[in-house]
């Protein structure tokens, strides 16, 4: 997969929030409904250099923002 896609989130989850982690814990990208899908390039500015994340193990938490439903953690690996 070009992006990392979680199906239909918008739609079932209007408010929800994902931020995506370096091995450092640095946060390399922070998404919603209004922002495109993960394709491995970071959204912040702490980021050094190139905005193209180099290939690696990147974790994330979802938060869904709807009062009800807890945030989950997980791990992706980012193959360049």
């Amino acid at each position: 997969n070009d992006r990392f896609v979680i199906p239909d989130i918008a739609e079932d989850y209007p408010n929800y929030t994902i931020e995506i982690f370096n091995r450092w814990g640095n946060v390399v990208f922070k998404g919603n409904a209004r922002t495109p899908d993960w394709d491995g390039v970071s959204n912040q500015s702490t980021t050094l250099g190139d905005k193209v994340l180099p290939a690696g193990v990147y974790f994330y938490i979802l938060n869904y923002n709807d009062g009800q439903t807890t945030p989950v953690q997980g791990k992706l690996y980012l193959s360049r």
